[in-house]
């Protein structure tokens, strides 16, 4: 499939609208593939490829808890309910009535005069069936549209559902980040506090200067200004975990995280071209059902210029006495099959299929736009993570290096060769690379996050 110009799923209905769309704004062939009609692959819950238990438990419980997407599997069932009130539309509508009348005319009304009027009462029972015979398709066109609006809801649910993972995937890379921070800035300090206590005992012996002293107290104090800022952050996260799973304390958040604050990046299978894959992406195929949606109604409008036939009919029983309601010649009914056809309503049938029928165009723009920018989208994902796994080769490079640095530094200001400024150089060079790479390494692992959310959940090889 061509990047540039994809190829719109369409219902064979739309064939049948009589649109014709320019070639370098929509394609011209509308034949739906099985693409769309799959089951997600069991790969979908990409989540689980990371092999992290405390992901896959935090995940889960946003899944069940999370209000949002409580919300929308009720949008689904509302849904659901719309369908079931159309295709009510192919039954007659039977009503079921019972009464009693009585009545005066009065004497004056008519001549000669009778000045004590007529009265009479009548007791009924009856039954009426209305019914609109759909031969020429009216009901069937709502239904169409109906379903497709149950499955863009549906679609809405699994595409919040995919966002949802992405953010609390994110959310636990961010924590993990800031708790590898903590702990890299912490184990800093003790070996930065062993150094002051060396610097401490040969100042105090009168071998160096007060000046290499303040130098190991100003690394440790650089040292303790990142915890604030790394424990603010570990916090913010998790009250975005809190919110996300809905599980409202730190204690079951608590129970949901494993003592590890180390995750796994894993290298993505091979995707092949993400053209075809991003076209299973529920926004995408979201955005084709509302397509569905505009051109059942376009289609309704049509039918609007078409007769319309129905049937009513009325059976009833009535006395003047109860005990005579079935008896002989109590019985009435009537049946009375129509058509009616609108012949002008000053253009309103007109206008409201022009308004269809461009609706419909404009719903088929976003549905291309959407599909461009979702390739977009992927393709960025997958250049973030070529350059984050690249970066992260080279912080660990610098890493090795910037230990071995240190390591020559300390050796050498132990046997008089150099001053502290060096080792605190060193020491603080080593620090920054070190925190740096976890920030890489987050960065990596939502690259990955990104890309599987780019291709609306994940793929198989």
């Amino acid at each position: 499939m061509s990047l540039l110009s994809p190829q719109v799923c369409m219902a064979d209905g739309y064939r049948n609208q009589g649109i014709m769309l320019s070639a370098d704004s929509l394609p011209s062939a509308y034949i739906c593939d099985d693409m769309q009609s799959m089951p997600l692959p069991d790969c979908d819950a990409w989540w689980q490829t990371f092999d992290d238990p405390s992901l896959v438990a935090l995940v889960q419980t946003a899944v069940a808890n999370n209000y949002d997407l409580r919300a929308a599997l009720r949008r689904i069932d509302a849904s659901r309910q719309m369908l079931r009130s159309v295709y009510a539309g192919y039954y007659p509508t039977l009503s079921a009535f019972a009464g009693y009348d009585r009545s005066e005319i009065s004497g004056r009304a008519t001549q000669p005069y009778d000045a004590a009027g007529e009265t009479s009462s009548a007791f009924s029972i009856g039954a009426t069936v209305s019914w609109e015979i759909d031969i020429f398709g009216r009901v069937a066109e709502k239904a169409k549209g109906s379903k497709a609006t149950l499955s863009a809801t549906r679609l809405e649910y699994e595409g919040l559902m995919i966002s949802v993972a992405a953010e609390v995937a994110q959310d636990y890379a961010d924590l993990r980040m800031y708790q590898r921070q903590l702990e890299i800035a912490r184990g800093h300090l003790e070996s930065q506090a062993e150094v002051l206590r060396t610097v401490q005992a040969q100042y105090d012996a009168g071998l160096v200067s007060k000046l290499d002293v303040a130098q190991a107290k100003n690394t440790m104090n650089t040292t303790r200004l990142l915890i604030p800022s790394l424990e603010s952050g570990m916090t913010t996260a998790r009250n975005a975990l809190l919110t996300l799973c809905g599980v409202g304390s730190d204690d079951k958040l608590n129970a949901l995280l494993s003592d590890s604050t180390v995750f796994r990046i894993v290298p993505p299978p091979g995707i092949g071209s993400p053209a075809d894959l991003v076209r299973r992406r529920p926004d995408v195929a979201e955005t084709e059902k509302q397509v569905e949606v505009l051109a059942s109604q376009l289609g309704v409008a049509k039918k609007d210029w078409l007769p319309v036939l129905s049937l009513d009919a009325t059976i009833e029983t009535s006395s003047h006495s109860v005990g005579h309601l079935f008896g002989s010649n109590s019985l009435a009914y009537s049946v009375s099959p129509r058509l009616s056809w609108t012949i002008f309503d000053g253009f309103q049938r007109e206008a409201g299929i022009a308004e269809a029928r461009a609706e419909m165009e404009a719903e088929m723009n976003t549905y291309n736009s959407t599909l461009l920018t979702a390739v977009q989208e992927v393709n960025n994902a997958l250049a973030s993570y070529h350059s984050a796994v690249a970066e992260l080769q080279l912080y660990d490079d610098a890493i090795a290096d910037s230990r071995e640095v240190l390591r020559l530094s300390l050796e050498r200001y132990r046997l008089g060769l150099t001053d502290f400024s060096d080792v605190a150089t060193a020491q603080i060079s080593l620090l920054t690379t070190e925190t740096s790479f976890e920030t890489i390494r987050a960065n990596c692992f939502n690259a990955l996050v990104n890309l599987y959310k780019a291709l609306g959940g994940g793929w198989c090889e």
